[in-house]
């Protein structure tokens, strides 16, 4: 009988695996620029709703990261708004922390969240403000089966909200040719992945997937697929009752 190993969880590991995928900008033989103005996207302009600070973790990552595993099933039981801001700050410092060069440039990532079931917050669909600590409304959203028309699974749509990541394609390019959009899909996955692992700290389930279907975006966030550019998604809920 083969018998199954372990592997330990290194600390850093993490860190030195996105380091690993990193742009090295001193070997680059490209040079790169700020972006130039006109390919920043303006944000929209929506009322606002305060989150309060990230709630504190209930969960050590060494005690999550090996239990990781997709989750499509959810609770009805809604999400707290401390809950939802540490998934959504865990998401930007990631970004922060690995990319402050391409931030400081101006290719931000935008993080969205598609809100069905979190106290305090509205249905809808809203863009996360880190410096504020905020949610921008953006869109009104369907919710019940309707809202299954946003997703090519309908699972994704009982989640009690989403993560959509996006990015400015157009700068990324300007700034970092072809290798700007593999750039740009890693730092969203790793933003993805940090959110996901900051549920699993919290008592959430969920999963990455792709995200709300293209023309949802288009319609709702004017996600041109050029200027702003959906990269990735993460589902996120309470776990469902065990029979």
């Amino acid at each position: 009988m083969t018998q199954s190993v372990e592997t330990p969880v290194v600390p850093g590991l993490l860190e030195r695996l996105l380091a690993d995928t990193r742009l090295d900008a001193a070997a680059s033989a490209r040079p790169r620029h700020p972006v130039p103005a006109e390919l920043r996207r303006a944000p929209q302009d929506g009322p606002l709703t305060e989150l309060p600070p990230p709630a504190a973790p209930r969960a050590a990552l060494d005690d999550v990261l090996l239990e990781r595993t997709a989750v499509r099933d959810y609770a009805q039981t809604p999400l707290s708004a401390a809950d939802l801001s540490a998934v959504l700050s865990a998401a930007d410092r990631m970004d922060a922390g690995g990319w402050p060069a391409e931030r400081a440039a101006g290719v931000d990532l935008e993080l969205y969240c598609a809100s069905w079931r979190v106290t305090g917050v509205d249905t809808g669909l809203y863009r996360y403000l880190p410096g504020r600590s905020a949610l921008c409304r953006v869109a009104s959203l369907p919710d019940g089966p309707q809202a299954e028309e946003l997703v090519i699974q309908r699972e994704f749509a009982r989640a009690a909200a989403l993560v959509v990541i996006t990015g400015n394609l157009a700068a990324a390019l300007a700034r970092n040719g072809s290798h700007g959009h593999r750039l740009l899909l890693t730092r969203a996955g790793a933003a993805g992945h940090a959110a996901w692992l900051a549920a699993l700290r919290h008592d959430l389930v969920g999963t990455v997937f792709a995200g709300l279907l293209p023309h949802v975006l288009r319609e709702r966030a004017a996600a041109d697929g050029y200027h702003r550019a959906a990269l990735f998604a993460f589902a996120v809920g309470r776990p469902p009752a065990r029979t």
